[in-house]
This record gives structure tokens, sequence and C-alpha cells, in this order.
């Protein structure tokens, strides 16, 4: 008798290209791209294993976020807009980067003060001479995922001009038919993560994001012994393709490796863990280039 195969059930997609003819189009963004986490929206899913209990408010919104999605019977992790705020060091980066890592997204970084991103999202929809795709559709055309997180920088810093630019590809209403000029073709933002870094002695603009959330992360706590060091040691195990399950070394040797015993930013103790990582690591356990945290 034939054996019937496991159910598995199929995973949520959306097209995200939108051209004006019936020609293929570029980066495959006229095929489906799958909308992922939704396996893990659960209390034991994606809000266990994000492990920011140091910041409850961050650790609040993401479960209010995976209920939202649960609620509304959408099987993906969508996290709207975020304006988080903290000190420099405080691990906004870090909580961006973690988020998408385990929810199975993709992670971008939209820097506006970038003059050359800076110029092409003012002046996207008008002037059709961009020098290159936004790094949000290079993310998901890359991951062939629609609902990556992106880490936007410098919206406390830059112009209107630039802003207002930006405001067309959070803005629920063009989000959906936002221009990629350099691509010549309209793409579909709707189900991004944004996550709009400030500082505390600035503001992002409150038309900007009118709908965002806003939130500001404490001080890192001290000492290493905190589930913030956990897990910014799984992600730089997975910048540097460690797989934690295998054993390979023991917290204890990596704490003996850290030079420091506290840490004032989320940076600088990612950047000795990696070192710590490679310290226990014989050389054919490690990739020379991480990603850059």
């Amino acid at each position: 008798m034939a054996m019937l195969a496991p159910f598995q059930p199929a995973t949520p997609a959306m097209i995200v290209g939108h051209g004006s003819d019936d020609e293929s189009l570029p980066l495959e963004l006229g095929e489906p791209f799958a909308l992922l986490g939704g396996d893990r929206l659960g209390p034991d899913g994606i809000p266990f294993l994000v492990m920011h209990e140091h910041q409850p408010e961050f650790l609040a919104w993401v479960r209010r976020r995976c209920a939202a999605m649960l609620a509304a019977e959408r099987p993906w992790f969508g996290g709207g807009s975020l304006i988080l705020g903290g000190v420099p060091g405080a691990g906004r980066t870090h909580a961006a980067r973690w988020l998408a890592r385990v929810a199975g997204v993709p992670h971008a970084v939209l820097n506006l003060t970038d003059p050359v991103i800076a110029a092409n999202i003012a002046a996207s929809g008008e002037i059709g001479e961009a020098m290159g795709a936004s790094p949000v559709t290079i993310a998901m055309a890359t991951a062939r995922c629609a609902n990556p997180v992106v880490t936007v920088l410098g919206a406390d810093r830059v112009g209107d001009d630039v802003l207002a630019g930006f405001q067309a590809m959070v803005d629920p209403a063009r989000c959906r038919r936002w221009r990629e000029d350099r691509l010549g073709i309209d793409v579909d933002l709707g189900e991004v993560t944004w996550i709009l870094q400030r500082d505390l002695q600035r503001a992002v603009p409150s038309w900007v994001a009118p709908d965002a959330d806003a939130i500001a992360l404490r001080t890192i706590p001290s000492g290493t012994d905190h589930v913030l060091a956990l897990s910014i040691c799984l992600e730089a195990m997975g910048d540097i393709d460690v797989d934690p399950r295998r054993g390979t070394c023991s917290w204890d040797q990596i704490s003996e490796h850290l030079p420091r015993h506290s840490y004032h930013s989320a940076k600088s103790l990612y950047a000795d863990m990696i070192d710590a990582l490679r310290g226990c690591l014989r050389p054919t356990d490690r990739r020379s280039d991480p990603e850059p945290f």
C-alpha cells in the first residue's frame, strides 16, 4: 500500500514587481516571492527566539506584531514601521538583524545619508536616471522573499526632499507601487518591516511615518553573562558559518577569549565575539569575511 507523504502547508507568496508590458521583469521580480515567518508567529517562535528580555519594550513590540499577524490570518511576519531610538551602542542594528534572522527573512540597510541612495529616493518616480537599484529591492530579489526587515539609517538627519521620497516607500497608500527607477518598474513594498533608527537627541518628523510605533532601547547590561551576549554570540556564529548545535566551542571557552568583562556598546561586543569565536575554532572551521555588523 502506498504511503501518503506528510502534509506540508504551502508557503504564502506574492509578486512584487509590476511592469508596463508582458516582458519578463529584471531580477525575476515578476515571479512569486515567499512571505516567510508564519510558522514562527506563536509565543514559542519569534517572540521567544528574539531573546531581548533586556529590552522589554522591543520584545513587547515583537509580540504585538506577531499577535496582530495571527489575528489578521496573515501567516507571515510583518512588522509595519518602528522608530527605534536609543543611545549609540544600544544595539539597534543588532535588534533588527536578529529579528530578521529568527523570522527567517533577509535584512537590508537603507542608508538615507548615502548621497547616491538619497538622490535616487528623492527623485524616485520623477527622474528615470537612478544610479542603482534600491538595497531593499536587491535584498528581496536575492532571497526571493517579499517581507524583509529593513534598517533605515539617517531618517533623523536628512532633509525633507529625501524624507518625502522615503515616505512613498512606507506610506500604505503608495508603497504597493513604489517606482524603482533604475529597473523601470514598480515594486510592492507593502510587506516590508521598516525599522527607522534615531538618536535620542534627534527626531524623525512625524509626517514621515505617522503610523509607526516608537520605542527607545535601554543601555546594554553590564558584564557578559546575559541574554544580549548570547544573542550576539549566535548572530556572530551565523555570520561565520558556525553551527551552535555542533558544540565546536562552549560558552566558557568563548568567554575566556573575550578581552573585556563588560561592554558599553553592542557593536564592540559583536566585534570581540567574532574574534573570540575565531580563537576557539580550528582554521578550517571559520570563514574569512563575516557580514559587517
